[in-house]
């Protein structure tokens, strides 16, 4: 199936979109009887007040994914680490898939990638066709934004918490699940079309909020996702795990001086690559 070779970065551009939530529709529950502690409303506009201020953050992920389609069986573990800084704008981020290492940075609107399969780096324009396709746009958004941003994907939120933590389970709702797929897809120059037709058995994430700092800490996501194009279809469960930490703690990140005499492939087409 043509649009399997698409579906890690897709679920993993989920999942980095995914840092913040929030809704201005969106029912609420809380844990328990009576309301005891904020409601999810609260805790989201403490969060999204304090992250107007972070400039840098590191992260670390995995995810577990599950592809099932007709003649293909394919479960791929991911590994990503990274740290962002806010401004100005640069990012580092290393991904270890399927037994290589990916190796990605943004500075100075240039996107740097090693390449394990030619031994060799890389370099393109962050607004090229090709560097837009990598949908790195949303692994350097400021969480502020990302919180803003999510607020109309859910259906509802329920919220407990712990010593340190407000935990925040989260549904998001199928059809603007839907129509946030369509616009990021739009985005890296595709169309949600040519990926086939996707329904959602299942669209939950959990998100853990620091209750001292207010910055987020944790992200866990849990996804069953059904595709079918040409006759063919496919089920992929997606499970991932990120952390966050670090707070404020890089002022720059700096580009490894073997990137710096990167092959410049800005003018290649998305589909190329």
């Amino acid at each position: 199936m043509k649009s399997v070779k698409h579906l890690g970065w897709l679920v993993l551009a989920l999942a980095l979109f995914l840092t913040g939530c929030g809704t201005d529709s969106a029912s609420t529950d809380a844990e328990g009887k009576e309301q005891q502690g904020p409601t999810p409303e609260e805790i989201l506009q403490k969060s999204a007040e304090a992250n107007e201020d972070l400039n840098s953050y590191d992260m670390d992920m995995t995810m577990d994914m599950d592809v099932k389609a007709s003649g293909l069986d394919q479960t791929m573990t991911t590994a990503a680490d990274g740290t962002i800084v806010m401004d100005p704008l640069s990012s580092k981020l290393s991904m270890e898939s399927m037994g290589q290492q990916f190796d990605m940075y943004i500075k100075d609107n240039m996107i740097y990638m090693y390449e394990p399969a030619s031994d060799m780096w890389m370099k393109m324009d962050a607004e090229s066709e090709i560097g837009a396709s990598l949908g790195t746009d949303q692994v350097a958004q400021p969480l502020d934004e990302q919180v803003q941003q999510v607020k109309d994907l859910a259906e509802s939120i329920k919220v407990s918490e712990t010593d340190t933590e407000y935990v925040l389970d989260v549904v998001v709702a199928e059809d603007k699940m839907m129509s946030f797929m369509e616009e990021q897809m739009g985005a890296a120059g595709e169309s949600l079309e040519s990926m086939g037709n996707f329904t959602f058995d299942k669209f939950n994430y959990t998100i853990s909020i620091d209750k001292e700092t207010n910055y987020p800490k944790n992200i866990k996501l849990d996804m069953v996702m059904k595709m079918e194009e040409a006759g063919e279809e496919a089920t992929v469960n997606a499970l991932m795990d990120m952390n966050y930490e670090n707070y404020n703690a890089t002022d720059s990140i700096e580009i490894p001086a073997e990137a710096e005499s990167a092959v410049d492939i800005s003018d290649q087409a998305a589909a190329a690559y």
